[in-house]
């Protein structure tokens, strides 16, 4: 249910994928893209006026949100949507609030950078610049030459988005206190967070939309309308923006609950400040309003899906500066 909390209607109900973590088995030419990414992920070079870096919106401890409501561009255009968090994105096929058309998570990046409503990193136009900028430092020079050997080390917007891609597909959450004890099969070691996850797939609905185990269906649904005091604010239709679908307004993405309890604010415009907030202004679908301990019970199962070795785990975090090569 939360961090863009949508009405619960007709939901797919195909089964998803388990999450794993990156192979062990990957070639030296991926474990290079990867490490170039991460890199790249952290550089604010990738910005207009360098100011910028992927890490400036999804900060690792926050599950890789930023605890805004929305972020402004390098230039402080204001953020249009809510950053969402990033755990387990190389698993979905819908990769922002309100996007169906992107190829993948390569095509996705080139948004932020090249992005014009809103302007985030202002490198459309630019994007020259990234290949002239990052071309003058040896170890990029290294990095690029191991990860693409086939394209002799090309620096360009092309190179670099696939590099950031094979760095967010190593993003894996699997760890929370849910997973533990699922695993173990043992039931969660709080009577209210076991009264929740009875609620949670059970009375409340909320598995309709937010399946298991990416604790979302990855698809689009509708939310309620804006309030009209907030029609002043950048006009945000959803998909429909994207589509030109007057059927796709105010379809957003179900987001994940992983980590949700590290993601505050919610909805895709942040207007929710809590997780108690964004339950609140959910259409649960049910034949009776939850009460407040029923919410209650609700967040504590929420909090089990937070996994700690997930913003702890040093691989995702900013590199040293000194070259691996």
């Amino acid at each position: 249910m939360i961090k863009n909390i949508f009405t619960i209607g007709i939901c797919l109900l195909a089964a998803q994928p388990a999450l794993q973590a990156q192979s062990s088995q990957d070639t030296p030419e991926q474990k290079a893209q990867i490490e170039l990414g991460r890199r790249l992920f952290y550089d604010a070079d990738l910005s207009i006026n360098g100011t910028m870096s992927c890490a400036t919106c999804h900060e690792q401890r926050k599950a890789f949100a930023d605890g805004n409501q929305a972020h402004p561009g390098a230039l402080d255009d204001p953020g249009k949507r809510n950053v969402p968090g990033l755990a387990n994105i190389g698993a979905f096929k819908n990769l922002t609030w309100a996007h169906n058309r992107l190829s993948g998570l390569a095509e996705q990046s080139l948004m932020p950078m090249r992005g014009t409503e809103p302007v985030e990193m202002g490198m459309n136009g630019h994007e020259a610049e990234i290949g002239k900028r990052l071309g003058q430092n040896e170890c990029y020079q290294k990095l690029f030459l191991r990860a693409f050997p086939n394209k002799k080390g090309s620096i360009d917007i092309n190179t670099v988005s696939r590099a950031l891609e094979s760095f967010q597909k190593t993003f894996v959450s699997n760890q929370s206190l849910y997973d533990q004890m699922t695993e173990k099969g043992k039931p969660l070691p709080t009577q209210k967070a076991q009264r929740g996850k009875k609620l949670f797939f059970g009375a409340a609905k909320c598995n309709t939309c937010h399946r298991a185990p990416l604790f979302s269906d990855d698809d689009f649904h509708q939310v309620q309308p804006k309030n009209p005091k907030n029609e002043d604010r950048m006009r945000d239709n959803g998909l429909s923006d994207v589509t030109g679908n007057p059927k796709d307004k105010n379809l957003f993405r179900t987001p994940s609950l992983r980590n949700a309890a590290l993601t505050a604010p919610y909805w895709h415009d942040g207007s929710a400040k809590t997780l108690a907030d964004a339950i609140r202004k959910h259409d649960v679908n049910v034949h009776q309003t939850l009460n407040h301990q029923e919410i209650d019970e609700l967040i504590a199962f929420i909090d089990a899906l937070s996994d700690t070795t997930f913003v702890n785990n040093p691989k995702y975090a900013k590199p040293a500066k000194e070259c691996p090569y």
